[in-house]
Formats: structure tokens, C-alpha cells, sequence
């Protein structure tokens, strides 16, 4: 069993993210940290204690981190989540509210929690970002010593030629905050980047996915109810129920590596200037003609991934609903 803290900015797709992590085998989560991103800190704190109670196994402690990024003001993404994240059951008619939490949030800050987990751990840590990257980055700043005992960051990120709603060449949750993504990238712990292509295109589910889900019961209509925004935006704009899910997509690559298809060794960095450039990450491979061009390779820092096996995931996924 391995060892993991999940960061999060808990909307719908992070929350079936963290049911798949807690009712996965072979993980052990022993902390959520929460970050404003999709949505304000205050409710991506109250989505992740509601994802736990949904899950049904066990609670590790959740600590409500930092409330917006290190220097430029929050963007969130209710247009893609809802308001409230999750898919705005309880204003929608017809619509079943999801139920609420009850399990509290563990005093203390984020930043303080991670430092503080990944210290008192004999054996390193695994992290896994959903988010924006500010209390990693936080963490790394305050405490540069204790982060590097991390084992491996696997981070749901970044995009490898594609545009999004919100800027031309970012992925939101590097968009969000671009100079914290440069400073875990660069901090020097391992890192693996599941894109946003990774969990797109063949990964999407549609509607016989939509209907196998539903059939595994009230996690199986968690799964698909709190991304009703994402699905009835697709509906709009093809005419189909359809949406992605890029955190699960994350953690089931953490769990299982085999499932990603496409990967390659990189120098990563992410671009914190330009009108159109800002957060945008940049994947520089040995067999590029920039690099090629250089006086010296750059080092590899990272494993970028691109593709999974779609049929493997759906599997992932009903597994975690079923269990």
C-alpha cells in the first residue's frame, strides 16, 4: 500500500478523484490539503469533507490551506463546475441536492499540515496535486529541507498543444498560479504531469459510461451528479452528455502506471509572463531542435504523460463506484 497526501481545490471532478483514492486498494491517503482554484478555499474545503463522507471507508484529516495565489488575484471555474462546484444540484430543479458533510475540518493550515506529515513519515511520501500549486510551492518556500524527502509529485496539469476556455495556451490549474507551478517544477523533486490531453479525447465519457455508472449505485450517481454542469455544457455545445474527468484520470495513473500510454521524459518549466504565454507549461525534449541547438543538454525533470488507456480507466473507475 502506498502512502499519499492529495492538494486539492475540490470540485466535481477532484471529488471523484478523492472517492477513487480512498476506496483504492492500494492507497492509502494520510491527508487532504485544500486550496482555493475551481472554487473559493471555504468551499473547496467543504466539497473535499463531503467527497470523504461519500466514499464510506475512512477520514483522514483535512486542512484548509491557502485562499488565493502567491501574487495575482483568483480565477475560479464555476463556469465549467457550478458555483458551488459541484454541479449546482440544490438550484437546479428536478435535481436530487447532494447530502451534506458532517466530518469537520482538522485545525491547522495546509502548509503547516503537509510539512508536517511528510516530516514525521519513516519512509518517503508520495504527493498527488488536483489543483493549483500554491501550498506546495508555500510548503517548499517555508520549508525546502523537509519537501525534498517527497518521494514523487504526480501532478494533474499543464497541456501539451491545447486551448482551453480560460487562455489560449494554459491548463487551469497552472494558469491559476503560474509561479507557484515554476517553483515546484523547478524545486527538484520527481515529477510526473498527467495533461489535460491525457484526460481528454478517448478518456471522455459519454453516455454508456454515463448509464454503467449510474447502474453502481449512489457512488456510481455521485460520480455523474456532481458533474452535471461539465455534462450539460457538453450536451449544449454537441448535442451528447459527455465530460472528463482529469483528477481521476491522475490518481488512477498514480496507481496504476501501466494505464498511461503516451509518455516522455522532459525539462519542464511553466511561463509566468506574456498576455498569451502566462501559464502556459513547456515540455523541452533532448530530441527537439531547440535542444539540439544548445551548448548543453537541459536535465530531465520530469515525465510528461499524454495518453491513457481509455478502456483501462473506465475500468478504474467503476471499480472504485462498485467497491
Amino acid at each position: 500500500m502506498r502512502k499519499i497526501i492529495i492538494d486539492t481545490d475540490t470540485a466535481s471532478d477532484d471529488a471523484v478523484a478523492l472517492v477513487c483514492a480512498l476506496r483504492d486498494p492500494q492507497l492509502q491517503v494520510v491527508a487532504i490539503t485544500t486550496v482555493a482554484g475551481n472554487v473559493p478555499l471555504e468551499l473547496a474545503s467543504y466539497n473535499a469533507r463531503m467527497s470523504v463522507e461519500y466514499a464510506g471507508t475512512y477520514a483522514p484529516p483535512i486542512y484548509a490551506g491557502c485562499a488565493g495565489p502567491l501574487f495575482c488575484p483568483l480565477e475560479t471555474a464555476d463556469q465549467v463546475h457550478g458555483k458551488d462546484g459541484m454541479g449546482d444540484l440544490d438550484q437546479t430543479p428536478g435535481c436530487t441536492p447532494l447530502r451534506a458533510s458532517t466530518i469537520p475540518l482538522t485545525p491547522g493550515h495546509a502548509v503547516d499540515a503537509l510539512i508536517a506529515h511528510i516530516e514525521a513519515e519513516k519512509e518517503p511520501i508520495d504527493l498527488i496535486t488536483l489543483g493549483p500549486l500554491t501550498n506546495v510551492a508555500t510548503a517548499m518556500r517555508k520549508a525546502p529541507e523537509v519537501m525534498k524527502k517527497l518521494r514523487h509529485i504526480t501532478i494533474m496539469g499543464g497541456a501539451h498543444h491545447y486551448h482551453n476556455p480560460h487562455t489560449v495556451c494554459a491548463e487551469f490549474n497552472i494558469m491559476v498560479d503560474p509561479e507557484a507551478a515554476d517553483i515546484v517544477c523547478t524545486f527538484g523533486v520527481p515529477i510526473t504531469m498527467v495533461t489535460l490531453e491525457a484526460c481528454a479525447g478517448r478518456a471522455r465519457l459519454g453516455p454508456d459510461m454515463i448509464e454503467k455508472l449510474r447502474a453502481c449505485g449512489e457512488i456510481g450517481d455521485f460520480f455523474v451528479d456532481c458533474n452535471r454542469t461539465m455534462i450539460e455544457n457538453a450536451r449544449a455545445a454537441e448535442g451528447v452528455p459527455s465530460f472528463d474527468l482529469p483528477d481521476p484520470v491522475t490518481v488512477a495513473v498514480f496507481s496504476h502506471p501501466e494505464m498511461a500510454t503516451t509518455r516522455f521524459e522532459s525539462h519542464l518549466r511553466v511561463e509566468t509572463k506574456g498576455d498569451y504565454t502566462r501559464g502556459m507549461t513547456l515540455f523541452i525534449k533532448p530530441d527537439d531542435f531547440y535542444s539540439l541547438t544548445l551548448p548543453e543538454p537541459l536535465p530531465l525533470t520530469a515525465e510528461i504523460v499524454t495518453e491513457v488507456d481509455p478502456q483501462q480507466f473506465w475500468q478504474y473507475l467503476l471499480a472504485c463506484a462498485r467497491k
